[in-house]
């Protein structure tokens, strides 16, 4: 067979050569990706000792665990901020905490509060304040004198409202708050109560 009859046959095999070895190049580097989806390790043939195909790969590893990082770390954040604020939101106030405590009522009366008109001390609170609507009687052990108040009744009666712990009494002690009201009778009406106690931001 004449040298120029062979010409035409191997440059037919070397471009089939070159096709299959291409097509087969592509099939790995499909299957490699399929393995990411389905977050299986790609089990690619490197016996072909094809570089860029492995390269290739490397590439493809490599942004999966970046990206499995970057899931993981967006999660441990997320955690985070659930766990970050503590106030929570009732009826237009932000509070940290809310107790359940016995209520009463106590007035500026000598019944109430064992002192006359004429008396220096005379509803002056514990705090050296002026009794007033809004001052609270507590037990400092259990909530700090100055503290921001929101009374809440539990029983469908009117909420005594916004408050300020400005008041002691010997009477209350533990989970016992005592209230000001300015008309004795009301005060006696009162009587005892569960309330809702909601310390203030």
């Amino acid at each position: 067979m004449k040298i120029k009859e062979i010409y035409p046959i191997l440059i037919i095999t070397l471009t089939m050569s070159l096709i299959i070895s291409f097509c087969f190049s592509q099939e790995k580097a499909i299957y490699a990706f399929a393995g990411i989806f389905a977050e299986e390790p790609a089990q690619i043939d490197d016996s072909a000792g094809d570089e860029k195909t492995r390269e290739t790969a490397a590439r493809i590893t490599k942004a999966k665990l970046t990206l499995i990082e970057s899931q993981h770390h967006n999660e441990d954040k997320g955690e985070e901020v659930l766990k970050e604020p503590e106030a929570v939101s009732r009826s237009g106030f932000r509070f940290s905490q809310a107790m359940d405590m016995v209520a009463t009522a106590y007035d500026l009366s000598y019944e109430s509060c064992g002192k006359y008109p004429d008396h220096p001390e005379y509803g002056i609170t514990a705090s050296g304040t002026k009794a007033e609507p809004g001052t609270v009687a507590v037990d400092p052990d259990v909530i700090p004198l100055g503290t921001k108040l929101y009374i809440a009744s539990t029983d469908g009666s009117p909420d005594y409202g916004f408050a300020t712990a400005l008041d002691t009494g010997s009477a209350i002690k533990g989970y016992r708050i005592d209230l000001f009201m300015e008309d004795k009778q009301d005060a006696m009406n009162f009587g005892r109560r569960q309330v809702k106690v909601y310390i203030l931001d």
